[in-house]
């Protein structure tokens, strides 16, 4: 109930903020999806029937727009149906993806922005949204002068107006600041809480770099984390991301370092694992499709259950090549290499870092200007990491996967 009448609300603020202009703008866009996959990443480490799954969804998400002056208004409702019925419990079958008000604060360059939709730290990762963290939440956001720009939010993930208080806020300031034609740094300070007796309390400080260094692209994060867990560990964590590309003219090429720290077990009441807001719940790195799925298509929720999360600490390397082989025809592939930052802290496991390392190609295919097809296939060469120290070596997965997706 609450969240039609959440729903009903954003369509009240359409009207209200569009009611008095008859010169409004009306525009429904959106898109129909179906994907497939199927997969065995042997996420328990033995090539059994229990690591198998073929998955199917189908997916419908129209997206209402109305601009009226400087006001903005978006009302996304979506429909989803999983395995041939509506059995899908990652997701709402039925609800509202997006609502939100986006309207210009009187007298300043800076806009106001309200409701649930998408929120980002400067690396889209640490902080990410994409569907993922897709919350309702407040943010201010524009420049203050030319060379410096502002983007605050506070996102709500839930809250509990009973005794237990569980309310999970998330808060976020950065400062972009233009120091050179070619190089923007943006310092930001973040903090991610759960207010329960016995929650967690993060806070986040953090500088992104976005320059070009010769035909390079080149986007460089690092982030230190100081806190306290659920557990009552103290917690002390840092991060760094790296993300280049180029172009050579038909074929692109990327490369990514990720390093998350790991607990390495040396100081009692303390751990040093990075952790991303929300305990998880936000936090999306870039990587091959079976442990991240963030790139040609994602194959299914079940994959993401060996992501990097469930290892101790990180250190991603990767390199991927896009070649446009026609104006609708693209095909690409890459390699990841994943290790640990440390050991699995599981008893009677080896003493090993290097998790996998996991090759993937896929295709893009643009059938019609509004109808595209994707699909991927992806193996991972299983490490020792995690193996028990009497246990045969872990067997390696794959995942296969498709998505037709209709614009309209």
């Amino acid at each position: 109930m609450r969240k039609i009448l959440l729903a009903l609300f954003a369509l009240a603020l359409v009207v209200t903020f569009v009611a008095p202009s008859y010169a409004a703008d009306f525009k429904m866009s959106g898109f129909f999806r179906v994907r497939g996959s199927s997969e065995n990443v042997n996420k328990d480490g033995d090539d059994d029937a229990n690591d198998k799954r073929n998955y199917l969804d189908a997916l419908i998400r129209p997206r209402f727009t109305v601009k009226s002056g400087a006001v903005t208004a978006v009302w996304e409702p979506e429909f989803q149906s999983a395995n041939g019925g509506f059995t899908n419990a990652s997701r709402q079958t039925v609800g509202v993806n997006r609502w939100v008000i986006d309207y210009a604060v009187p007298g300043s360059s800076l806009r106001m922005r309200m409701g649930r939709t998408d929120y980002f730290s400067p690396d889209k990762e640490i902080y990410d949204s994409g569907g993922r963290h897709r919350e309702p939440g407040i943010a201010i956001y524009g420049k203050l002068s030319k060379n410096i720009s502002l983007s605050a939010f506070m996102t709500k993930a839930s809250e509990d107006t009973g005794p237990d208080n569980n309310d999970k806020t998330d808060y976020y300031v950065g400062m972009g600041v233009k120091v050179a034609p070619n190089l923007t740094l943006t310092p930001w300070a973040a903090n991610s809480r759960d207010a329960a007796e016995g929650g967690y309390d993060y806070s986040f400080l953090g500088v992104h770099a976005k320059t070009k260094v010769g035909i390079l692209n080149v986007n460089g994060s690092v982030v230190i984390q100081e806190g306290d867990l659920s557990s009552g560990d103290e917690l002390s964590g840092w991060a760094g991301l790296v993300r280049t590309s180029t172009s050579l003219g038909k074929l692109k090429l990327s490369g990514n370092l990720t390093m998350l720290s790991g607990n390495d077990g040396s100081k009692a009441g303390e751990d040093g694992r990075f952790r991303t807001p929300q305990e998880g719940g936000s936090g999306w790195f870039v990587g091959g499709h079976i442990m991240s799925s963030r790139r040609w298509t994602a194959l299914s929720n079940g994959i993401r259950s060996v992501h990097l999360g469930a290892l101790n600490g990180a250190t991603v390397i990767e390199g991927l090549a896009d070649f446009k082989v026609s104006k609708t025809l693209t095909l690409g592939g890459g390699v990841s290499l994943y290790n640990s930052a440390e050991p699995s802290n599981a008893a009677d496991t080896m003493d090993a870092k290097e998790f996998g390392t996991e090759l993937n190609a896929g295709f893009k295919w643009k059938i019609h200007s509004n109808l595209e097809l994707r699909g991927v296939g992806a193996v991972i060469l299983r490490g020792d990491y995690g193996r028990g120290v009497n246990d045969p070596e872990i067997d390696d997965g794959w995942a296969v996967g498709w998505t037709l997706r209709h614009i309209f």
